[in-house]
């Protein structure tokens, strides 16, 4: 049994291996828990008899750097990395180790064992590829390794780009651009010829991978992965519709444009390939394809039935699968019908290992060859150095229920790029945080995301107008409104009658939020009369007749006093409603 299941220890006091899921040349992975944020991860681990070696410690270190600089729902997550030492396993030697999201799904190698897919399943697979792709190369990062054993299919239907363990950052001084790594079936010609490469490389061997989805066959195949990479550098590649015709000649098109020779014939970015296929009009027999230039991700197929089992990894110096399903995969919905998936989905066949081995060495003579041998003597023997790891990422603080403004102070304080949301909520009060995500305890990369829920309070709604309806009706339609009944006190009203509602405090129309208690005022049956002495006569019988008062005005002048202004009046202050009164206009 594995020594480090056997022992009592946690990888960096926290993660817990449970279960060995998969074997490499280099590496092998576990699936275990966070005991901080009790979830399932993948602990990627250097085998012990590879971390002796310092290049190999410092190739995987590469790895987790490159990787953690970058978040994209098409690649996989780093949570945390670094170096510990396993007595059980060695006293002396450190072993590297690199937390990653689990992903629980199927390699695209085992689903592609089966036969060529339905165009728009192997659509939907670059088009995750060439997202992720996109990321990556705007962080200025080439995979250098695309291929089927290093794309995962969660049980969701997202696509997840895996193994950045010999991707190099395009600006890295320590970066060796022609240096001939990747999987020869896969490679770009300039890759084989052991040329500088950039991310025009990694989107010649995507459309390599959807040749081979579609047509259910290798681009090019060969008795060794020499012959195989011969061809990638001297042969027309073949067109797709020669292997399958009713696919459409769009389709054709964009992966003979993706094929070609001369990078410079190529899409010019994994952006320019993707919007290439998404406004493809017929791939056959009708399929479409989502014509929006770059989603946030990839919609996943709905296919519920990828089976479960332990992934695939190969035997060989390249690791075929990072881990497993993310928890906040989330299906964003696509009106694509991938049911027609579910018969290729039974294969368990193990991948092919098709790395430039030793078999180079047959090849002596031909410029290509002695390529491919320099290159990969070169990458086993002396890789690039880095730094160390140490601490990979910083730990995502929590900052709930502090204010909006002090948690993106400490978030923007620790590197962190801060989004800001608004949800209305029901128990947080206004300006707090709600949540983030990530949520706290994560590890980041500096520079990485943070979206910070703050709340805006309970849900606000007007207060309706109540006016003329009873006590019980108005109470019923405030409640319903989603407020509180408060007190019911008695006011003025010229025409409604005694206990009809005539308004609430606050007034009909104001905006509160659900819970707010709203008092309700009922007719009396009377009315206020004001003081209108000293008013001309028009202001005063304006005032009297008006809707507020609708009284019964009579006016009688009197010319023993002047002023042209109203003397006396015969009554104010409280009266019942519709009484008559009289005023007394001074005209002397």
């Amino acid at each position: 049994m594995d020594s480090i299941l056997n022992s009592e220890f946690l990888f960096g006091n926290r993660y817990r291996p449970e279960a060995l899921i998969g074997r490499g040349g280099m590496a092998n992975v576990y699936v275990g828990t966070d005991t901080r944020l009790r979830r399932r991860v993948a602990i990627k681990t250097l085998r012990p008899e590879v971390a002796v070696d310092s290049d190999s410690r410092k190739r995987f270190q590469r790895e987790a750097h490159s990787v953690s600089a970058m978040g994209h729902p098409n690649i996989v997550r780093v949570y945390d990395a670094g170096e510990q030492i396993i007595p059980d396993v060695s006293a002396e030697t450190p072993i590297p180790f690199i937390v990653m999201e689990y992903i629980d799904g199927k390699i695209l190698r085992r689903l592609m064992d089966a036969g060529a897919f339905e165009p728009k399943v192997a659509v939907h697979i670059a088009l995750g590829i060439l997202d992720a792709l996109d990321e990556s190369h705007r962080s200025g990062i080439i995979h250098r390794d695309i291929k089927p054993g290093n794309i995962m299919i969660t049980h969701s239907g997202l696509v997840k780009v895996c193994d950045f363990g010999i991707a190099q950052a395009v600006e890295d001084p320590t970066n060796d651009p022609s240096a001939i790594v990747g999987t020869a079936q896969y490679f770009s010609p300039e890759q084989a010829k052991g040329d500088i490469i950039d991310g025009r490389s990694d989107l010649y061997s995507t459309a390599v991978v959807l040749f081979e989805m579609v047509t259910g066959a290798p681009l090019f195949t060969g008795d060794t992965s020499v012959s195989i990479a011969f061809q990638h550098v001297t042969q027309t590649a073949p067109r797709a519709r020669s292997r399958r015709p009713e696919l459409s000649p769009e389709l054709d098109m964009v992966i003979a444009k993706g094929l070609e020779k001369d990078r410079k014939a190529r899409y010019r970015t994994a952006g320019e390939f993707a919007m290439a296929l998404r406004s493809i009009s017929n791939l056959v027999g009708g399929g479409r394809v989502d014509r929006a230039t770059r989603p946030p991700e990839t919609p996943p197929i709905p296919v519920s039935s990828i089976a479960t089992g332990e992934p695939g990894l190969r035997g060989d110096s390249q690791f075929a699968v990072e881990s497993g399903l993310s928890n906040n995969a989330k299906p964003n919905g696509t009106d694509m019908d991938l049911n027609d998936l579910r018969p290729l989905l039974t294969s368990d066949t193990p991948p092919k290992a098709n790395v430039v081995r030793s078999a180079l060495l047959g090849a002596a003579g031909l410029l290509v060859v002695a390529s491919v041998i320099v290159g990969m003597m070169y990458w086993v023997l002396t890789l690039n150095s880095g730094n160390t790891i140490g601490s990979l990422a910083v730990a995502m603080p929590d900052v709930t229920a502090e204010s909006f403004e002090t948690a993106e102070s400490e978030l923007t304080a620790l590197g962190l790029a801060v989004v800001r949301r608004v949800e209305v909520s029901e128990t947080v009060p206004k300006g707090t945080v709600i949540s983030t995500s990530p949520e706290a305890g994560v590890n980041l990369a500096v520079g990485e995301i943070v979206t910070v829920v703050e709340s805006s309070g309970k849900p606000v709604s007007a207060v309706p107008s109540i006016d003329f309806m009873t006590i019980a009706d108005a109470t019923t339609a405030l409640e319903g409104a989603g407020f509180t009944v408060g007190t019911v006190t008695p006011g003025y009203s010229p025409n409604a009658l005694v206990g009809a509602v005539v308004g609430s405090d606050p007034k009909a129309g104001t905006k509160l939020s659900a819970g707010s208690v709203i008092d309700i005022v009922v007719s009396n049956g009377k009315i206020s009369i004001p003081d209108v002495v000293g008013m001309s006569v028009g202001q005063a019988t304006g005032l009297l007749q008006g809707s507020s008062l609708q009284l019964d005005v009579t006016v009688i002048p009197d010319t023993t006093c002047g002023g042209q202004t109203i003397g006396s009046q015969s009554i104010k202050g409280e009266a019942p409603q519709h009484s008559k009164i009289s005023i007394v206009y001074c005209t002397g």
